[in-house]
């Protein structure tokens, strides 16, 4: 009946902190019911530097007014290393600072995975990320003020996002896996963040090889996103979270 119009269920509008990554666009559409869609914009980070991320906070409320042109239904942004540059609380600052510019709801990608684990009651997880590790230990504070353990850690120390594009996609699945299996005592779950690398296919394979539960960048964003515009359709395939839809 609808057939054809953007966004006839959801219209996402998605700020990306780098140029999307091809992949994640078709990966979203091969989970995603018809007629949810999303509009994206790109912001400027080609390093994970403190400055780059700076940079790319201030550039956040443009983007999201940019978006609320576009006729969005929700704003949802994409990344969390800049929101764990600047320290606990921020998820929620920024949130309500993107709502105001866009006039319409806003969710970031720390606080939908922190509530993904805890719809999930995930309580500690293992974290596998192509970060550099000073970005891994901001993020394992920020999750521990809010009563989520990481058991265990590995960054790959990858600064550049063109180098993080460039790892093979099985390479997501095997530090994670790694990673899980070498934590000290057995976590309830992974997390997986940065948009840049691995495949949302990586979620079902590691769920089911390590009978665990995943939370990646993209399952908590069509979750979170799903669930905000009332979109209720349970997603098979994926995992878990989004089979919980």
């Amino acid at each position: 009946m609808a057939e054809g119009i953007t966004g006839w269920r959801l219209h996402v509008g998605v700020i990306f902190p780098t140029p999307v990554p091809p992949r994640a666009v078709l990966e979203f559409y091969e989970a995603v019911p018809d007629g949810v869609d999303m509009t994206t914009v790109s912001l400027t980070i080609q390093q994970l530097s403190d400055d780059d991320m700076d940079e790319a906070i201030k550039g956040m409320e443009r983007a999201a007014k940019q978006l609320a042109s576009f006729d969005v239904d929700l704003i949802y942004q994409s990344g969390v290393p800049p929101v764990v540059r600047r320290g606990l609380g921020f998820g929620d600052e920024l949130a309500d600072s993107l709502s105001q510019a866009a006039g319409l709801p806003a969710i970031t990608d720390m606080s939908s995975v922190i509530d993904a684990m805890r719809t999930a009651k995930l309580k500690t997880l293992a974290m596998a990320t192509p970060f550099e590790q000073f970005i891994n230990d901001r993020l394992i504070q920020y999750l521990a003020a809010e009563k989520i353990e990481i058991t265990n850690n590995t960054a790959l120390g990858i600064k550049r996002n063109v180098e993080i594009r460039r790892l093979p996609i099985p390479v997501e699945y095997a530090v994670a896996r790694k990673t899980y299996l070498e934590s000290a005592t057995k976590p309830d779950g992974i997390y997986i963040p940065c948009g840049g690398w691995g495949s949302i296919h990586n979620i079902d394979l590691l769920e089911k090889d390590l009978d665990t539960t995943v939370v990646t960048w993209m399952n908590a964003m069509i979750w979170s996103s799903l669930r905000r515009g009332k979109v209720a359709f349970a997603i098979h395939g994926f995992g878990k979270l989004l089979a919980s839809l």
